[in-house]
């Protein structure tokens, strides 16, 4: 929670410093993800994605006419399903594993075609909450492995969206892919989860529906 309020300070700071004359945004925005784990998975492993969701504020700012500053501080979560081949045709899922992070991206968004579409790029900053895992079935005690992971991410973010304005609100859907630029395993012998290679990040889709307040 203490992070949350940290996030929603920084959003409402930089509204703060916006100019009078800018045009300016502020919203609400949710999504669903298809992003999870790859990297060279253990010999007899696999991975694939399990879905996972995202939520928080949006706010933006006007720096040309066509050009705007987003910042989006957000929860997201993200899942993974882990397989192993047990000599079957197709690999077996075991386990689920679930990764959450308190997140902010930082991007520009570009408006196109009279501003009715948009496309967006920048990097995403990420702070891990946790990392836990159960298997398929939920038979065993869910555990945590954030040890395993570093703290921090770094992704790339790009995508497109289109927008309606209503009156002074602004509802927007948009698809976005992300890539996390940074190895993501805390490559500590004593505490690695051995179904994670030494090298993992994230990436995948997200499916974002915006609804912002435009002053």
């Amino acid at each position: 929670m203490k992070r949350i309020l940290q996030l929603l300070g920084l959003l409402l700071t930089f509204m703060s410093l916006s100019t009078a004359s800018a045009q300016t945004s502020v919203g609400l925005y949710g999504g669903l993800s298809m992003i999870s784990l790859s990297g060279d998975s253990p010999e007899l492993t696999g991975y694939s994605g399990n879905g996972g969701y995202s939520f928080g504020l949006s706010g933006e700012i006007g720096i040309t006419k066509d050009i705007k500053l987003m910042l989006q501080p957000n929860y997201s979560s993200y899942g993974t399903m882990i397989g192993y081949d047990i000599g079957e045709e197709e690999l077996k899922d075991s386990l689920e594993l679930d990764v959450s992070y308190y997140r902010l991206p930082v991007l520009a968004k570009f408006e196109a075609l009279n501003d009715y579409t948009y496309f967006i790029s920048g990097l995403d900053f990420g702070y891990l909450n946790d990392a836990k895992y159960t298997d398929v079935n939920q038979t065993i005690e869910e555990k945590d492995i954030s040890d395993s992971f570093q703290e921090f991410d770094l992704a790339a973010v790009f995508g497109a969206g289109v927008k309606i304005p209503v009156s002074y609100f602004i509802a927007s859907a948009e698809v976005r892919y992300s890539q996390s630029l940074l190895n993501l395993s805390s490559n500590v012998p004593e505490v690695q989860f051995n179904s994670l290679p030494s090298r993992f990040r994230f990436s995948g889709f997200q499916i974002i529906a915006n609804l912002s307040y435009k002053f």
